[in-house]
């Protein structure tokens, strides 16, 4: 009869925890390799934003970041990336290091691309999400700024159609005056556009998240969440073109952020309840 010393147990431990991450970093599972990347990405260019002071909490990419850690979550042991898949995560993980702010929305797109229609769910998933973050980042304020000059005054003839039964407004292209010489221009700034695309991404989050195939139905859910963002921006336009007070408080004081809150939250809860319990089968 032989006695064991106590630290053995403990040694046997360390040695297979070292074995499995030998034995990891050797030979890395697509799990592993993907994890590893949206985490560098997440970590170098989206974490520092929510301790940013010049601007709003990045809320609706971090959803896109958890759903992209629920689609990870259900890779399994099996061999998805092809050769060049892995080139061009080295290049995007090369990529994200450079500190130019969109660098990381050009790697997304670069994986987005590769990504979206592939016939496995899961990396095709990473994909639309990959883009749909990458819109948020730079594609969407670029399609603003090459539409804007005709989007901008279709947004404010919106916002003119209340306030013309309300008092004596007028609305001239982009601008909506008052008579009392109070008078409010709407700029790319102002427009719903850029909460459109956020939108979209909280409800594809949504989507990857429960894990659904895309139906007519979801795409109806999708409407309602984007007609309610440009109802609530045409009521901020009416609320900013009421009076000077008014433009203060909603276009430069504690208004803007009760506004960006109202229209956050009016998006979480319809999509939430609009992709709940429709009792469709899981893509798998």
């Amino acid at each position: 009869m032989t006695s064991a010393s106590p630290s053995q147990p403990a040694f046997r431990s360390w040695t297979q925890l070292g074995a499995r991450l030998r034995e990891a970093i050797g030979n890395p599972s697509d799990r592993l390799l993907l994890t590893a990347l949206f985490l560098s990405i997440f970590c170098l260019d989206y974490l520092p934003r929510a301790f940013s002071t010049s601007g709003s909490f990045p809320v609706a990419e971090f959803i896109g970041f958890v759903a992209i850690a629920v689609v990870l979550r259900r890779f399994g042991a099996e061999t998805l990336l092809m050769r060049w898949d892995f080139r061009a995560i080295a290049a995007a993980s090369v990529a994200v290091i450079h500190p130019w702010r969109h660098m990381s929305g050009l790697a997304l797109t670069g994986l987005g691309l590769l990504f979206c229609a592939r016939r496995d769910n899961r990396l095709a998933s990473l994909g639309q999400l990959s883009l749909a973050l990458a819109c948020v980042d730079i594609w969407g304020q670029m399609a603003l700024a090459a539409i804007e000059a005709k989007l901008l005054p279709i947004e404010t003839a919106l916002a003119y159609l209340p306030l013309s039964y309300l008092d004596s407004f007028t609305l001239h292209g982009n601008t909506i005056s008052h008579p009392d010489g109070h008078s409010v221009i709407v700029e790319g700034g102002c427009s719903a556009f850029s909460n459109l695309v956020i939108a979209a991404l909280l409800w594809l989050s949504f989507m990857k998240i429960r894990n659904l195939q895309f139906r007519s139905r979801h795409f109806g859910v999708l409407a309602a969440g984007l007609l309610a963002i440009v109802i609530v921006n045409a009521v901020r336009i009416d609320l900013c073109a009421w009076s000077p007070d008014y433009f203060q408080f909603w276009h430069e004081g504690p208004g803007v952020g009760i506004l960006s809150w109202i229209m956050l939250i009016l998006s979480l809860v319809i999509f939430y309840l609009g992709l709940a319990g429709d009792g469709e089968q899981a893509a798998e």
